[in-house]
């Protein structure tokens, strides 16, 4: 694999085959894709707002308070890039967005970043159920996609993703994430895991990163290490995706038009290098 070089945000650029190898899986591995000095300074300021032993999600009503995830089994930090111009300057900057259009094929818009902490098992960490993740989402098209950066070593036991490869094509199959009702998409669907291939369990080390297709089918086993799963990660949208009304906290209060692109600071359109 040959490996480009490395922007100043300390990330480098994907390769044809990491774009190729993305495009027909809907998923794609991308190694060393940020250099252990963002790693390290990513880490440093998550754990300073979270906490380190036990981290608590920023609050999304006010950056400053911290409070129990109501799911419990995670810590998040939302719009970390908004809060804080370090982190801005690698989420939304130019070498990112370039690699996202490149992977995607089409300029791109800015949608959200956030830390995503997993707590182990013993801690009340559970898996992370089969699930899409675009349905979740107001947005009027497939194309989405998430760049997920674990700034820990992440093996198979810390809950590293597995994909159904090629299963995003299979169309959008409904909501499943943090259900009430404890019904799962392979419960409705169960054809899906003899339809696609699973990808195999990764081991991912920190400035790794996996690239998927929000349409695509994942899910994560439970943290079963005695440490948390520390990961930053990226979504992009088409450019030209547009905003269909759905409740989501990313986009409610913005004064956001139903069937229009998502026009607001929080979603900028970023410059890249690929044409």
């Amino acid at each position: 694999m040959s490996v480009e070089h490395l922007s100043t945000a300390g990330i480098r650029s994907v390769t044809e085959e990491e774009i190729a190898h993305y495009r027909e899986k809907g998923w794609a591995k991308l190694p060393g894709f940020f250099s252990p000095e963002t790693v390290a300074d990513l880490l440093r300021r998550a754990k300073s707002k979270m906490g380190e032993q036990a981290p608590l999600t920023v609050r999304r009503d006010d950056a400053d308070q911290l409070e129990p995830n109501e799911y419990n089994w995670y810590a998040r930090w939302d719009g970390c890039s908004h809060e804080d111009p370090r982190i801005r300057d690698v989420g939304q900057s130019r070498a990112l967005a370039t690699a996202a259009s490149r992977l995607m094929g089409d300029q791109v818009r800015f949608y959200f970043d956030h830390f995503f902490v997993k707590v182990p098992q013993a801690a009340e960490g559970t898996e992370t159920p089969w699930h899409q993740d675009l349905p979740h989402h107001p947005l009027d098209r497939q194309g989405v996609l998430t760049i997920w950066v674990p700034l820990v070593e992440c093996p198979p036991e810390k809950g590293s993703l597995r994909f159904l490869s090629g299963s995003h094509r299979a169309g959008l199959l409904g909501r499943y994430l943090n259900r009430r009702d404890e019904v799962q998409l392979v419960d409705e669907h169960p054809w899906i895991l003899d339809e696609y291939e699973m990808s195999p369990p990764l081991h991912l080390y920190p400035g790794d990163a996996t690239v998927h297709n929000l349409a695509i089918t994942h899910y994560a086993p439970p943290n079963t290490t005695d440490t948390p799963r520390w990961v930053y990660s990226t979504q992009w949208l088409p450019v030209r995706t547009r905003y269909t009304g759905a409740p989501n906290h990313r986009t409610e209060g913005l004064g956001l038009k139903v069937d229009q692109p998502l026009d607001h600071p929080r979603f900028p359109v970023i410059e890249t290098d690929h044409r």
